[in-house]
């Protein structure tokens, strides 16, 4: 296996988990392929890799799958689509659902939990998240990151992980936002109309799978999970048993201040999301289960 993960310093993403995986490290023992991963879409479509098998990691979907531009035609150029949408996967034979991957070389040593709540990402439109940290966060030792905003804003990878395991609890959701002026491009897009993704596409939302449930169950944290319609984290994680969910505002408050006022009842939870985690969801078991 070649892998090819493209690290493009203009778009300012260089900290992304998906630079992080290190897949290079399985290049010898995986199947002869080219594996595409991050800014690959020229690369895909250049020509100069037609002598073996293209596989294609793409941690995107289904906000990639619109009808526009050469994103579009990545079903028609990629001989193996790995995707972390379940709902596209189910309509393609070329595609295969998969979780997202965590390098072993990444998991945090234990430390003490000093911080009570951390959220990393962007903010979902379809629900108040930002009244979230305004109004619930904000009454403890909270961490929030992202590319632009936050108060660890650009932080870097190993910094994240750091915060993650000095973390208790950390909240994290599985929405994308959508521009819903755009939805005719995601319902012509090939079986559109049938992709259980785009049912609230209307609404300025669907599901998307991102890292920081992952990077929270690698980190030992009670994982704090948005309710929404989809639900995906349950997919890889059950429910009461490895995280919890909360439903809005005043739900997320409750919970969250119990949790951290009574931490030790929950020690069996985040252990039980760790150990699911480093014995399903590494890199290597990643290699071992698709790329061999």
């Amino acid at each position: 296996m070649k892998v090819l993960n493209f690290v493009r310093p203009e778009n300012g993403l260089t900290e992304d988990p998906l630079y992080y995986l290190n897949f290079e490290k399985y290049e010898d023992i995986a199947r002869d392929c080219y594996l595409f991963m991050a800014d690959f879409y020229g690369d895909l479509y250049s020509g100069n890799y037609e002598d073996k098998e293209k596989v294609v990691l793409t941690l995107e979907e289904p906000n990639f799958c619109v009808v526009q531009g050469p994103k579009a035609v990545l079903h028609e150029k990629a001989d193996t689509i790995l995707t972390l949408c379940p709902y596209t996967a189910e309509l393609f034979d070329n595609r295969t659902f998969v979780f997202f991957p965590f390098s072993e070389d990444w998991i945090p040593e234990e430390r003490e939990k000093s911080i009570d709540v951390s959220y990393f990402g962007s903010l979902p439109r379809a629900v108040p998240w930002e009244s979230y940290i305004q109004n619930v966060f904000s009454k403890y030792n909270f961490r929030f990151g992202h590319y632009s905003m936050g108060n660890v804003p650009r932080c870097s990878y190993a910094d994240k992980m750091t915060i993650l395991s000095e973390t208790k609890v950390a909240v994290v959701h599985g929405l994308c936002n959508i521009d819903s002026s755009t939805a005719e491009n995601y319902y012509n897009f090939p079986r559109g109309r049938e992709n259980k993704a785009f049912t609230h596409i209307d609404r300025g939302t669907m599901p998307q799978i991102k890292s920081r449930m992952f990077e929270a169950a690698f980190a030992k944290c009670v994982i704090l999970c948005q309710r929404d319609s989809w639900n995906p984290i349950e997919y890889f994680f059950t429910p009461d048993e490895d995280f919890m969910y909360f439903g809005d505002e005043s739900d997320l408050d409750k919970k969250l201040e119990y949790i951290i006022n009574h931490y030790d009842e929950f020690d069996y939870m985040r252990k039980n999301a760790y150990n699911r985690a480093t014995g399903n969801y590494t890199t290597k078991h990643f290699v071992e289960k698709y790329l061999m």
